[in-house]
């Protein structure tokens, strides 16, 4: 292989052709500057973006053009003949493997050193003068991917060929389309080739060049076939009608090149390839596009559509368009790489520096990383984190929600006393009493219900504690940055770990002063208290509730006897009341003299008392003192109820947030450093991923081409305001 290191002589030939002020300065045609700026600026762009850091990714979708066909449709002939210079794999099988990225670069004719010459990309500084040397390099490379077989693999080979007999223009050559598997190809190779073509023809930034042979049928061209695919009105793909000197005689292309057959916006170009003979012999370039021009002199019927015709044609349009194309796509691509950058270093952020050689570099980032957490929760908490959302509840806004929404209006609707029958009250009053007669405002069964009452509410106010331990907890989960959980995931674990921790500390007295603030209340009976009704105005209510109750009763005798009254007459009326008195006599009168009533019973003329039930209720009230008993006993029961529930309401919100909420800000930061700031567990803390580290390298390799490629861009803007 003939190889030379590139001098610096023609480097600086390299250089000339790579800026475009300075080959639009060094080239006196117009056609070969033509896009001299705009295609070595996306040539360029390609390059930072091919680096071995960036694995083959594609970070910007770059303008270019793809050359699609079958195989042996002639695409290498006409690449070559674009070249002019012999210079692909040939052979009776699939010949290109390999996507080819094929950058054309206009350079003037040199006086010393070598007019042309070629540049692989993933062999950087050598420069091949030897064309037979660049067919080879191609094949080895090839295989180093594919294998020797007929494999094939969508990775690049990227070839900067620079001349003073081409255009400036940038041409992807894709595999040919095959239907028969030869070698060790898999059985679906027709699949991956079209694949790998759609991959790129896909793309809006991309132009297509649609090869086809003219002995073929062009309305059932593979290449058309795929690029109406995913550019159905022909916006972007040029026609390429190749072997025009081998159609049947008396036949001709014309109507292909018309777009009469399958119309393109772009158009047609026909032009005549090499015969083998004349690849097998070696003829040159110069003379093959001499026969060419030949050829449609003496063909009188492609007269019309002569400007169409011949490879110069084909490289002044390929040049043309492809210009044309980059320069309506620039803006957007350079707003594509600024967005691209942005998003790069977003992820680069996100993964963080890498992990530190020596202790104390170890100690100062472990310490940065817990403060920042214990300042996150505790922002979240207190409602000035930046990061809450506007559409839900979150952080301290859902603690709040609990204590307020969730346990306060909860206990305010919680009422034992509303469930609570009078036969419950009559029972306990008679319970307490023992053996001595019930006084008519009983002191020991209103304590006893009102401890009751008290007790019912320890469940709730625990619960609060509870439920706002739960929330801390959900909070001290969501405050881990996503960049520490996934690069320092021991990290982040321990810290989520102590901090729960904490927090659990933190229930435990919380609890315990709950259930002495309810101890309290259950171990005096406050009946001084300001705000409680007391004996005498508990009377009072009694009586009132007593009065109304006999007010409702005689409304409804009353309102009885006027119906009566209506239905029957005034006669009717008498009888029943007086049919009524003698019923309710008669009555009371069985009720004295029957069996069942009785309290005794006499047996053999032996008096003898009734055995006291196994389970024994207490009696309705029956007397109005016994239900002014019961009144009085609920009104000081409900009263005293409210006085306790509301001093819990108040203490035990309080409660939760001194022992648990506040101690966020209080004390979270120490602990934090006490358990985790310790020399012999940084290290372990700070363990990553592989994966991470591979991530991070990437990211921080793609940051680096897009600021390269961003800088370009700047300096392209540069010139052209020159």
């Amino acid at each position: 292989v003939q190889c030379h290191t590139a001098t610096h002589a023609t480097r600086a030939r390299h250089s000339r052709a790579m800026h475009p002020k300075r080959a639009r300065a060094s080239s006196s045609s117009s056609n070969a500057t033509l896009g001299a700026g705009l295609v070595p600026l996306v040539n360029k762009l390609q390059d930072i973006f091919a680096s071995d850091a960036m694995s083959g990714k594609r970070l910007v979708d770059l303008p270019c053009i793809a050359v699609v066909g079958s195989q042996s449709s002639g695409k290498s002939s006409v690449l070559e003949a674009l070249v002019g210079r012999d210079f692909l794999p040939r052979g009776p099988d699939i010949c290109t493997r390999r996507p080819l990225l094929l950058q054309l670069v206009h350079t003037p004719a040199a006086r010393d050193g070598p007019t042309e010459w070629g540049e692989f990309l993933h062999r950087p500084g050598d420069m091949f003068t030897d064309f037979e040397a660049i067919r080879e390099e191609i094949e080895a490379e090839t295989d180093r991917t594919t294998g020797v077989n007929k494999g094939v693999s969508d990775k690049q080979i990227r070839l900067k060929i620079c001349s003073p007999n081409v255009l400036t223009m940038t041409l992807v050559d894709l595999p040919g389309i095959t239907r028969v598997p030869v070698g060790d190809q898999p059985p679906d190779i027709e699949t991956q080739i079209r694949n790998m073509i759609l991959s790129y023809i896909k793309k809006d930034s991309c132009l297509i060049l649609a090869v086809t042979p003219a002995n073929s049928d062009l309305a059932n061209s593979d290449a058309l076939t795929l690029s109406k695919q995913v550019d159905p009105d022909g916006l972007r793909t040029l026609g390429v009608v190749t072997k025009l000197d081998i159609m049947d005689r008396g036949t001709s292309a014309v109507k292909y090149l018309k777009g009469e057959v399958v119309p393109l916006r772009l158009g047609y170009v026909g032009v005549v390839n090499r015969c083998q003979a004349d690849i097998n012999d070696r003829r040159p370039m110069h003379e093959a596009r001499a026969l060419e021009a030949e050829f449609f002199r003496s063909k009188p019927e492609y007269k019309d559509v002569l400007k169409h015709c011949g490879i110069k044609a084909l490289s002044r349009n390929v040049s043309d368009l492809l210009a044309k194309h980059i320069g309506n796509l620039l803006p957007d691509l350079q707003a594509r790489i600024m967005d691209r950058r942005a998003e790069a270093e977003k992820e680069l952020a996100m993964y963080g520096s890498d992990i530190p050689e020596t202790e104390s570099e170890r100690a100062a980032l472990v310490l940065q990383k817990l403060e920042r957490y214990a300042a996150s929760l505790q922002a979240a908490v207190e409602g000035r984190s930046t990061n809450l959302s506007i559409d839900i509840l979150e952080g301290g806004a859902r603690v709040h929600y609990v204590l307020q929404e969730i346990f306060v209006k909860g206990l305010l609707e919680l009422d034992p006393t509303a469930t609570m029958t009078d036969e419950h009250i009559r029972t306990k009053i008679q319970n307490t009493a023992g053996t001595k007669a019930v006084l008519l405002v009983p002191e020991e069964p209103f304590e006893q219900l009102a401890r009751q009452c008290i007790e019912k509410m320890l469940d709730p106010c625990k619960q609060c504690a509870e439920l706002v331990h739960q929330e801390l907890c959900a909070m001290a989960s969501s405050c881990v940055p996503p960049e520490v959980a996934q690069v320092y995931p021991h990290l982040a674990q321990a810290v989520e770990k102590t901090c729960k921790e904490f927090l659990s500390k933190g229930l435990e007295p919380a609890v315990q002063m709950i259930v002495n603030l309810v101890e309290c209340q259950l171990a005096h009976i406050n009946t001084s208290h300001p705000d409680f009704v007391g004996g005498p105005a508990a009377l009072l209510q009694a009586q009132k509730a007593i009065d109304a109750r006999m007010n409702a009763e005689a409304e409804e005798a009353a309102e009885a006897a006027n119906k009566s009254s209506k239905n029957k007459g005034v006669n009717k009326e008498n009888a029943d009341v007086v049919s009524g008195t003698i019923q309710k006599t008669s009555q009371w009168l069985s009720g004295v003299l029957s069996p069942s009533k009785r309290h005794y019973s006499i047996e053999n003329g032996t008096v003898k008392l009734k055995e006291p039930p196994k389970k024994l209720n207490a009696n309705a009230c029956e007397t109005n003192e016994e239900f002014l008993q019961v009144m009085v006993t609920r009104t000081l029961l409900g009263s005293y109820y409210r006085i306790a529930r509301g001093i819990l309401a108040d203490t035990v919100p309080k409660a939760v947030m001194h022992f648990l909420v506040n101690s966020v800000s209080r004390g979270l930061r120490q602990h934090l450093i006490g358990v985790l700031y310790q020399p012999g567990i940084m290290k372990n803390l700070l363990m990553e991923d592989p994966e991470i580290a591979e991530l991070r390298q990437e990211a921080r390799a793609r940051v680096k081409a897009l600021n390269a490629a961003a800088l370009t861009m700047t300096e392209f803007s540069s010139e052209l305001r020159v």
